[in-house]
Formats: structure tokens, C-alpha cells, sequence
């Protein structure tokens, strides 16, 4: 790896790029870029929202945050849906109103909402 591709590849890195379109870009095998990155973390330890792209402080000792604010990450969800795999989910129907929904992942899911929850229990 040349010298002009170790500094392309940090500013694509600070532009907020993966891995994999880092490699599509300056034609690299994925996994030579990851083994540079993964050797030369501090020159691009910023890391950007997946939404708006400003920079996200990082805490230590804490998972890696993806989103600046809770808004950035309902708009990311919200406009990305095509690219959520749904392939765990399932149709269900709700115990209180009889309506059904779809429940996803492993946890099983009786009522379609709070409130049929709430209302089911007695409160």
C-alpha cells in the first residue's frame, strides 16, 4: 500500500466512509483496509452520525454510538425501512382487540400495543 492511499484512505475515514466503499473507491481488498484501520485507529477516531454525519463524542467503556440524538436515529430507521431485514417477524393477534400486527424477534408478543396491554390488565 502506497503512501497516497494510507492518506486517501484516512479522509475517506473522517467523511464518515466503510470499510467497503473505502475498497470500491481506491479498487483495495476489503479486509487490507479494515487491517489498516484497525492499526491506525487514532488518525480517524472521530466517528459521525449515520444520519446527519456530525461528529459523536464517544464514551468509554460504553457501546459505540451510531447516532448524535434520538431524532437523527428515528429519521435513519424511518427513511432506511427497505433496508431492515424483517425476516424474524410474524403475524400475530393481539389477546385484547383481536387485531393483528407483526411481533419481530425472538420475544413473544400478546398485545399490539400499550394500551391493549394496560387495558387487558386492569389499568
Amino acid at each position: 500500500m502506497t503512501d497516497r492511499q494510507k492518506h486517501q484512505i484516512n479522509a475517506l475515514r473522517r467523511k464518515g466512509y466503510s470499510h467497503a466503499g473505502i475498497a470500491d473507491e481506491l479498487d483495495l481488498p476489503v479486509n487490507t483496509v479494515k487491517s489498516y484501520c484497525r492499526r491506525n485507529q487514532e488518525q480517524h477516531a472521530v466517528d459521525r452520525c449515520r444520519n446527519c454525519g456530525r461528529p459523536i463524542a464517544q464514551n468509554p467503556n460504553t457501546r459505540q454510538k451510531s447516532f448524535c440524538s434520538n431524532r437523527c436515529r428515528q429519521e435513519w430507521w424511518n427513511s432506511n425501512r427497505d433496508q431492515i431485514n424483517h425476516s424474524d417477524s410474524r403475524t400475530v393477534e393481539c389477546v385484547y382487540c383481536g387485531r393483528e400486527f407483526r411481533a419481530h424477534g425472538k420475544r413473544q408478543r400478546k398485545y399490539c400495543s400499550s394500551a391493549c396491554c394496560a387495558a387487558d390488565r386492569g389499568g
